[in-house]
């Protein structure tokens, strides 16, 4: 089962008028990242983004980074 926003919604349509296109497709395509990541809640979930290159963090980005947080934290202490 597949959901799909209603282009006809009343409140997006507001939201196109008043703001244009832009903001429009950037809150259609967050309501399609959270249908995809949780349909039964839609509630956000957390996640590493590659602000650099505008986009999510890939696994190896990611395990990057926590690395650098330990050997930060390690500095700190001894």
């Amino acid at each position: 089962m597949q959901r799909v926003i209603d282009e006809n919604d009343e409140e997006l349509g507001k939201l196109k008028q008043e703001l244009g296109d832009e903001i429009y497709d950037a809150v259609t395509v967050a309501l399609k990242e959270i249908e995809e990541y949780n349909p039964s809640g839609r509630y956000a979930i957390p996640e590493l983004w590659n602000f650099k290159e505008g986009r999510k963090a890939t696994l190896k980005e990611v395990i990057s980074y926590i690395f650098k947080q330990l050997k930060t934290q390690k500095r700190k202490r001894g």
